[in-house]
């Protein structure tokens, strides 16, 4: 969930039951409008998520993200290039038809876009099949929730590994042991203290996703001194039994193992974040697992032959995961990689063995001299391929799906394979995941150069001077904002680059925005909310978060509201 800033806090009962809601809705909408204006070409983006409340209704959330970066490094408005609003909170009666609900969403997207004529450009969804059909047919692209692709990843693996289970299971009886007891909680915070440890204790804070599990086995091994001092003292029953030798060292694997994937997890989901982001993060997972299976079998005496077997399963279920396998061949993704200067001249250690980077490299010419001969400089559809790209494309992913299953041992260059290094293991922690594929040959930097080679490439001079340009960019800076610099130099390109850089990787965003249907204001009100107030209120506490420089309209209340609300006390602040 989004970090909420304290300015803006849900409107106090009153609002719940009168008109005044309703009215700062209109008006909150409306200045979605107009910076959704400023889209540059016009372009904008959608993530849908879906969550159901309760037995009776569905809630549904589109959100919309664009890029406003204009020439002369002149934004409209303040803060970031990039742009993300709250379209439409949705409450989805479960017995409404599904014809219904897709000719409902239509409408609201034909509606969005009607305004300053705005054109679909991609769709990031996990797990919404209707309604991405339904989005599909407003021209929106579907592009996997790289996020979900990996929960999916990562889920399964945790699920079909019996030695997996059975360190889960032991950490959730510890978890159990302390939960059901304040004074075993009290006497291990001594412990903590004693041992010059964090005294956090995070109970509470788990759920059933596996990056809450990573955490709580991050915690265990952090933990596994006063963990132990406590169980010769006092007795952690059914779990004391199993906290061997065996389980501490496996235990600690399993954090290195899926270390990298949080890291991954975590920095894809970020405001930042840009689809360019994911054909470089899946690269380094897959140079990571090959590196920490060197590393285990260097260390395989007795429990760590375990381990080597945990790291070859997760490397197995990474290289034969069709879904994941597939980004490397989607345009969308291939595209955004070389229009984001960190990546473009790494592009090859980024793409499996054997990829026809012309082909890509034609494909993006096409696109930018789509850009240069439209009358009004209109960005093209985000998945037009010339018919000589298509042909290519389809014989490319022939050729690589036969190779997907050799790469680890083929593809020794451009990336160094080399022997395993304890230093990209035990150095994550002081690492930022950028720094780490710096670090790998992902990511150009002042030592390795920027530029790309151009041998025998028939490209435009546009695109061959971009991808021969050796500035450096730093890890940490947005693509964006480089590509501002551009604009009065390569307008076309950068108009392009602007929509592919401008949507997200993830759904997260619109994720964040149902994940407050669990605040209080909204489960402990009673009488409980009607459902359109809760669209209201969602709606509202997000894209006043967003635009902290709007200043909200007076508000002219029917007849009895205002004297409600001066009665009331201070506003709820726990969403």
């Amino acid at each position: 969930m989004a970090q909420v800033d304290p300015c803006y806090h849900l409107p106090p009962p009153a609002f719940f039951s009168g008109k005044a809601l309703p009215l700062l809705y209109e008006a909150m909408g409306e200045q979605v409008r107009q910076e959704m204006r400023w889209a540059k070409g016009g372009c904008v983006h959608l993530s849908v998520s879906v969550a159901a409340q309760d037995t009776v209704v569905d809630y549904v959330a589109i959100t919309a993200h664009w890029g406003m970066t204009r020439p002369g490094s002149q934004q409209v408005g303040s803060g970031s290039p990039r742009k993300q609003a709250v379209l439409w909170v949705w409450g989805l009666p479960l017995e409404s038809a599904l014809e219904d609900r897709q000719w409902e969403l239509r409408e609201q997207l034909s509606l969005w876009l009607s305004h300053g004529s705005l054109r679909p450009g991609f769709l990031v969804a996990g797990g919404c099949p209707s309604l991405e059909q339904a989005v599909r047919t407003e021209g929106y692209i579907p592009v996997p929730c790289f996020v979900h692709c990996l929960d999916s990843l990562v889920g399964s693996f945790l699920c079909h590994h019996h030695s997996v289970q059975i360190i889960l299971g032991t950490a959730r009886a510890i978890c159990s042991h302390f939960q059901g007891s304040a004074e075993a909680r009290r006497l291990l915070s001594r412990l903590q203290r004693r041992c010059g440890l964090p005294a956090h204790q995070p109970f509470w804070e788990l759920s059933d996703h596996w990056v809450s599990a990573y955490h709580l086995m991050e915690w265990l091994v952090e933990q596994q001194r006063p963990l132990q001092e406590y169980e010769e003292k006092h007795q952690l029953g059914k779990a004391g039994t199993a906290l061997s030798a065996m389980f501490w060292s496996l235990t600690d694997s399993l954090v290195q193992l899926l270390r990298p994937f949080q890291m991954v997890v975590r920095e894809a989901s970020t405001t930042q974040a840009s689809l360019s982001l994911v054909l470089p993060q899946l690269r380094y997972l897959h140079i990571f697992l090959e590196q920490v299976r060197g590393y285990f079998e260097e260390q395989s005496a007795g429990e760590m032959g375990a381990a080597v077997r945990l790291a070859e399963g997760l490397a197995l279920q990474l290289t034969t995961d069709g879904q994941l396998t597939e980004l490397f061949h989607r345009e969308e993704f291939v595209l955004a990689t070389l229009l984001d200067p960190r990546f473009k001249g790494r592009i090859e250690a980024i793409l499996p063995a054997g990829a026809d980077i012309d082909h890509w490299k034609q494909v993006l010419v096409y696109k930018v001299k789509e850009i240069m001969v439209s009358e009004y400089s209109l960005p093209p559809s985000p998945s037009l391929q010339s018919p000589r790209a298509v042909r290519a494309d389809a014989a490319l992913s022939g050729r690589v799906a036969k190779s997907s299953g050799a790469e680890g041992k083929d593809q020794e260059d451009p990336v160094q394979r080399g022997s395993a290094s304890e230093s990209l293991l035990f150095g994550q922690r002081e690492k930022s995941l950028l720094e780490q594929l710096e670090s790998v040959g992902l990511l150009a930097s002042r030592r390795s150069g920027a530029s790309l080679s151009m041998e025998n490439h028939q490209a435009s001079v546009i695109v061959k001077k971009y991808l021969r340009e050796n500035e450096v960019v730093g890890a940490q800076e947005d693509p964006l904002a480089y590509w501002e610099k551009r604009w009065d130099v390569w307008p076309a390109l950068a108009r392009l680059a602007t929509i592919y850089l401008s949507c997200p990787p993830t759904g997260t965003f619109s994720a964040s925005v149902l994940a407050s249907l669990g605040s209080r204001t909204i489960t402990e009100h009673d009488p409980p909310l009607p459902v359109d107030a809760i669209q209201h209120l969602l709606f509202l506490k997000t894209n006043l978060e967003n635009f902290p420089s709007y200043t909200p309209p007076p508000l002219i209340f029917p007849s009895g509201d205002l004297a409600d609300v001066e009665q009331t006390s201070e506003p709820d602040r726990t969403v």
